[in-house]
């Protein structure tokens, strides 16, 4: 099988979208394409681990920083063994999308180590990520830089980093770092942010076109911190889960799943496998084969091929996972009538909720739990009028349309305040 590029995947997409909006046209001169598409800073290092076995291994790592044109670098940190730099560029260059689409004033970036994290004991974990905040502590800031929790990364791992930041600059800055501990500086609210915000704005879908959520069904892909929400939040607004998956099977029930016991289960033993109970345990493939109203991709990039995109059979495909449907297949699905609620609208609650701790900190501040979902729903419903009316009014995909959106935002940005 060929080997998709995320990061040449995303600037195509950019690409072809500012050829259709003549971009250079309405901006002579100002090569705005190339300096939108190209990041600001990449930084590769090694990090040498030591092991609990006295071993070292050298481990690959990397901060990429694209486009500050409408504030500081803002995005995750993630450690998995597929970890490249083009993956890293392109989950910045989504960010700085992501972040324009919802009216956040941050720009993108993204970090990551490639490792198999889980295989690592605690005491391994914390020096790993402790000596990987302690290389880039001199290209993160408040105003700067300010990282948060990605694939394998938590309030934990934001916990530690916090802690080097303080020992290394001898101060406190809670906004240095997202998705914090409540008791370091987090925010209620940012534990279900991504996964809560996706169902948001398919709640909006379905009260758009009539669609009643307690006649509908839903499957979903991958079953992390993402999925888990997305997973509750829809059977909370009645909508039956009869799918869920992660690396261990796919669970389906015809009359619908426990959504909570498989949280249970996954977060007591790791996966899904093995939940007592009448569930059916299929092939981790199985669920694109599942007929449904909701079909939450939230695993990792180019899960959704064209040949998979030929199995489904949904109505909306909120994307909680960054970039999980490839060209061809986003093609395939717009021409079958299923409508896409593109990652860099739907999973945006995460950097929204992340916003939002940034401001606490800033301002000495703690929002209650309602105020943050509030401001939340609001945000993300108001991103997705706009994206969904321009998208019905051109006759184009959301993607299409979310890509406009913020192309245009971030061109004003750059023009308005000068060269670099």
């Amino acid at each position: 099988m060929t080997q998709i590029n995320p990061f040449e995947t995303a600037v195509n997409m950019f690409k072809k979208t500012a050829d259709e909006m003549d971009l250079e046209g309405c901006y002579p001169g100002r090569d705005l394409v190339a300096r939108m598409t190209t990041p600001d800073m990449s930084i590769s290092f090694r990090i040498s681990l030591a092991l609990d076995s006295g071993d070292i291994r050298a481990l690959e790592a990397y901060r990429v920083q694209f486009n500050d044109d409408r504030g500081p670098y803002k995005g995750g940190v993630r450690f998995h063994p597929q970890v490249t730099l083009d993956e890293v560029k392109a989950l910045a260059f989504w960010m700085y999308l992501k972040t324009a689409v919802v009216d956040v004033p941050f720009g993108g970036g993204k970090g990551g180590i490639c490792v198999d994290y889980k295989t690592l004991s605690e005491a391994e974990k914390e020096r790993l990520t402790k000596q990987f905040f302690q290389t880039l502590h001199p290209f993160i800031g408040i105003n700067k830089d300010i990282p948060a929790p990605d694939v394998n990364t938590g309030a934990r791992e934001m916990a530690w980093g916090l802690d080097r930041m303080r020992k290394l600059t001898g101060f406190w800055e809670y906004g240095i770092l997202t998705g914090k501990p409540i008791e370091l500086g987090g925010s209620l609210g940012r534990d279900s942010a991504t996964g809560r915000g996706a169902i948001y704005v398919t709640e909006a879908y379905l009260a758009e076109h009539d669609i009643d959520p307690a006649a509908s069904t839903a499957a979903v892909q991958g079953f992390g911190n993402g999925g888990q929400w997305a997973a509750l939040d829809l059977a909370a607004l009645g909508v039956k889960v009869l799918a869920v998956s992660d690396t261990s099977c796919c669970l389906y029930s015809e009359s619908g799943l426990d959504v909570a016991a498989a949280v249970k289960h996954k977060t007591e033993t790791g996966r899904l496998a093995g939940l007592p109970g009448e569930a059916e345990e299929r092939p981790v493939d199985a669920l694109w084969d599942i007929p449904v109203t909701v079909l939450v991709p939230a695993a990792l990039e180019n899960a959704i091929t064209v040949d998979v995109a030929r199995r489904i059979d949904a109505r909306v495909i909120p994307e909680v996972a960054n970039g999980p449907t490839t060209p061809e297949a986003d093609d395939c699905l717009f021409d079958a009538g299923v409508t896409v609620i593109p990652d860099i609208l739907a999973n945006a609650g995460g950097v929204t909720v992340s916003y939002y701790e940034w401001v606490q900190n800033v301002q000495g501040e703690t929002w209650t739990h309602e105020e943050v979902e509030r401001r939340l729903k609001e945000k993300m419903v108001k991103a997705y009028r706009a994206i969904h009316d321009l998208s019905a009014e051109k006759s184009i995909s959301m993607r299409s349309s979310a890509y406009r959106l913020a192309i245009d935002k971030v061109a004003k940005a750059m023009v308005r305040r000068g060269a670099q």
